[in-house]
């Protein structure tokens, strides 16, 4: 019976610490996820804020930081610079000086903001209104967009397509600053061109697709490289325009020119930047030209590069004990701890930093490995693709890929994607003669990619005097390989906001 209570106390104990291994496990991977789930401006301050409380870790390197340098690094000789000595009053009143200038607010406003109050002075539905802002909010400093605008569309919201993304655009191309969501200066120009409506037609064919002819910005040598690009140009099927019929001499290519210097390239640069958001990507996919193949890169040299301190490595190293019970033996014991657990929390923290580069760019290999033709062809090729498929190829859980996917970018040749936008639902696919559809699991086709073929037939036959009806947009997808029921035909042209057959 005596036995008994020392029993029950040394197994309570073991439980404790078992319990509490469990525990401290549990912290570690809960740390390695979040850090997994955050994107890299999160990231990055996450780091800066481990290194200000963890003195065994310390940054190395931050290309944030490259290029300042402090005043005992700059070379102030032969500089002509005068010194003299101030009195303290003149000091305080110029450190004032200063204070108050950097203390003083930006008043003008941000180029969203100004967009976004024109924006909604006028009536929108709820879906316009949601992708309006969207397109907003994706703009640079210039006023170009930072995503490729179609990755914007909400997939769960019917309304929003193409159509209506471009009528949206254009919208917000005429708001003031006139020229601002676009691809780049080139298009603000012919956009601001366009909307003023007194450019001739030099200054359109230029600004439209042909300005390096500008280069060099002289007369003679613009018309030799137009006429030369003239003489050779073929009508393209469906061009209202027939490019040999265009005739230009030195005097309008000089008003052309003189026209040109006048639209801003830059419209939005009057703007302030505080509330613009600037987006990174993650992993950047590349084509080798010599063996076709894609490759990817992370983008992680942006982050602070860290390192163990190597003070800390050595005192966790050192291996004296202390034996003396005293109060100085006591604080060296305590302070062994303390190096001995900082060191431990560093190397954990840069292991869940590893753990994140690892888990993101072994996801997007497989990604890009499932979407080698959206990478070729771009998004009329997007296939079907879920996380759950991701998450077994690469051996994780799929919440694993859902917060790998959070907040982080890929950047291809077809522009700046999220990369929950390779994740698309499949659909189910029918063939016309039968009225039984196929398993969804046995789709090849994303919706997005249906919808983009589907858009591409009309505008192939945009010019047929008869338009086509539902069933024979059906059987020209069904040539293509795409079975679908001629009702998912009539849901998905409604959802382009393109009319019937009768009303076309």
């Amino acid at each position: 019976m005596s036995d008994t209570p020392g029993f029950g106390l040394h197994q309570k104990l073991s439980q404790q610490q078992v319990q509490l291994q469990t525990q401290k496990m549990s912290q570690q991977q809960i740390l390695s996820l979040k850090m997994l789930n955050m994107s890299n401006m999160d990231l990055r301050n996450e780091i800066y804020s481990f290194v200000e409380k963890n003195p065994a870790l310390e940054i190395t390197r931050d290309i944030g930081m490259e290029g300042v340098k402090t005043a005992h690094e700059t070379n102030y000789q032969n500089d002509d610079t005068r010194s003299m000595s101030v009195s303290q009053s003149q000091q305080l009143a110029s450190d004032n000086f200063q204070a108050a200038l950097e203390a003083s607010p930006d008043s003008r406003k941000s180029l969203a903001e100004h967009l976004e109050h024109q924006f909604l002075s006028v009536q929108h539905t709820a879906s316009e209104e949601a992708l309006g802002l969207k397109l907003i909010y994706n703009l640079d400093s210039k006023g170009h967009h930072i995503l490729a605008p179609v990755s914007l569309l909400d997939s769960e919201d019917s309304n929003q397509n193409e159509e209506l993304l471009n009528k949206l655009i254009f919208q917000i191309n005429q708001l003031d600053p006139v020229g601002c969501c676009c691809s780049g200066f080139e298009e603000s120009l012919l956009i601001q061109a366009k909307l003023r409506g007194d450019a001739g037609d030099a200054v359109l064919f230029i600004l439209d697709g042909h300005f390096e002819f500008l280069n060099p910005p002289q007369p003679s040598k613009i018309l030799r490289k137009i006429n030369d690009y003239l003489a050779n140009a073929r009508l393209e099927e469906g061009n209202s325009i027939d490019l040999k019929k265009l005739k230009f001499n030195e005097e309008q290519i000089q008003q052309a020119l003189e026209y040109i210097k006048t639209l801003d390239p830059y419209p939005a640069r009057e703007y302030s930047e505080d509330n613009n958001r600037y987006i990174q990507a993650d992993v950047n996919v590349e084509k080798d030209e010599e063996t076709g193949l894609f490759t990817v890169k992370d983008n992680f040299d942006c982050l602070p590069q860290v390192r163990l301190s190597r003070d800390f490595e050595s005192l966790a190293a050192d291996r004296s004990r202390v034996t003396k019970s005293t109060e100085e033996s006591e604080k060296k014991r305590s302070e062994h701890r303390f190096v001995m657990e900082s060191v431990r929390d560093a190397k954990q923290f840069m292991e869940n930093l590893e753990y994140r580069k690892r888990t993101v760019l072994l996801a997007c290999r497989a990604i890009v490995d499932e979407q080698q033709e959206f990478f070729e062809k771009g998004k009329r090729y997007l296939k079907p693709l879920r996380q759950k498929d991701i998450a077994k190829r690469i051996g994780v859980h799929e919440a694993t890929i859902s917060r790998m996917a959070n907040g982080k970018y890929l950047r291809c040749s077809q522009g700046l994607f999220p990369i929950s936008f390779f994740f698309s639902n499949a659909v189910s696919q029918a063939p016309v003669t039968s009225s039984k559809t196929v398993e969804s699991g046995d789709a090849s086709l994303s919706k997005t990619a249906i919808m983009a073929e589907l858009q591409a037939i009309l505008a192939e036959h945009a010019n047929d005097k008869k338009a086509l009806s539902d069933s024979k947009l059906c059987a020209l997808l069904e040539e293509r390989n795409i079975k679908i029921a001629r009702r998912t035909v009539a849901k998905y042209r409604a959802q382009l906001n393109i009319d019937s057959s009768y009303t076309r």
